[in-house]
């Protein structure tokens, strides 16, 4: 595992983005990238973790903890999926517009543009780039 540091932009139709930096962990294993990391208070999801699986143009986000959900994102498909939190349960209905991933060198960079539909409400439009940076000198670390 390798120690990264991963800029997280989500941004609404009519809304201000929302960006958030975490330090995480990048593994890589038969060309699949694994990232991870704790949520923070600032997002108001402490005490979930966040683990992101990139296989081709896929993207599967796994939340745990306080909160727990998959979310499947390629390009042109539609998820539904419950969203479980402390106060109960929402059904979603992800609509995925576009995915692509870029990698070079110690980056990789993650672009989604999808709809959301949440209990039944109407879609609304989001983007999310995830910008991933492996730590310079950190090449193996053992999270513990």
């Amino acid at each position: 595992m390798k120690r990264v540091k991963i800029e997280v932009k989500n941004s609404r139709v009519n809304e201000d983005p929302i960006e958030v930096v975490y330090w995480g962990y990048r593994e890589m294993t038969e060309g699949v990238d694994r990232l991870s990391y704790d949520e923070s208070a600032l997002t108001g999801m402490e005490g979930v973790h966040t683990q992101i699986k990139v296989s081709g143009e896929e993207i599967t986000l796994v939340r745990t903890g306080n909160i727990q959900a998959t979310m499947v994102f390629r390009e042109n498909h539609r998820d539904r999926l419950v969203y479980k939190m402390e106060v109960g349960s929402m059904s979603m209905v992800l609509d995925t517009e576009k995915v692509s991933v870029w990698r070079e060198g110690r980056q990789m960079r993650i672009y989604i543009r999808y709809k959301l539909e949440i209990a039944g409400d109407s879609f609304e439009q989001n983007e999310m780039t995830i910008h991933v940076i492996e730590k310079i000198g950190q090449d193996q670390v053992n999270p513990s």
